[in-house]
């Protein structure tokens, strides 16, 4: 799988629609990647999706998704979208923050795909193509897309720090590693701990 450095490298230059097929397929290997591992690499890879499906959203909500609202008529599939987006949105909340075993996270992780999946082809099949016909910088709007995208992707990474330090610092006092969060933050401090 390619580096951060090399994912960043290979997304510039890219237009809008080009950068978001990239995410749509790195997200795709992610998928394919959980259904043949263990146990202990499922909990890792589910982070790994949900953080990129995270930014993802939130670079289509901010930025793509307002200048195509604006270039094509299209209000249907524009809300069909960002319903879409809110779904996907509460079940990485529950596989985030919820006391889940490797079944219930397989589960759910299954559950994710197909509605990724499904949305995927929607963009891909309708947005784009009317994105691409549409009077729009898909350039300018790609490089947009991709300083917001390595903007959260530091965001998140910083926020991740802070929590590991945190619970560091809870683990000092003799508090149970990061247990009080539950769901899958407390099982990948757990993992990290084992190393």
């Amino acid at each position: 799988m390619a580096t951060r450095k090399q994912e960043k490298s290979s997304s510039a230059g890219m237009d809008a629609t080009q950068l978001l097929k990239q995410d749509h397929d790195d997200v795709r290997k992610l998928f394919e990647e959980f259904e043949a591992a263990d146990e202990d690499r499922k909990f890792e890879l589910a982070a790994e999706i949900c953080q990129a499906l995270t930014v993802h959203a939130a670079i289509e909500e901010e930025i793509f998704y307002p200048q195509v609202r604006e270039a094509i008529d299209a209000e249907d599939l524009m809300l069909e979208a960002e319903i879409e987006h809110d779904t996907v949105k509460q079940l990485i909340e529950r596989i985030q923050e919820g006391e889940i075993d490797e079944i219930q996270l397989t589960a759910m992780v299954k559950v994710l795909k197909e509605y990724v999946n499904h949305h995927v082809n929607e963009e891909q099949r309708k947005m784009f193509p009317r994105a691409k016909r549409a009077e729009l910088d898909l350039e300018a709007l790609g490089q947009e897309l991709l300083a917001r995208k390595t903007e959260l992707e530091s965001e998140l990474a910083s926020a991740a720090g802070d929590e590991s330090d945190e619970s560091s610092d809870d683990e000092e006092e003799g508090g149970e590693s990061g247990r009080s969060r539950g769901g899958m933050a407390a099982r990948e401090k757990d993992e990290d701990d084992e190393e």
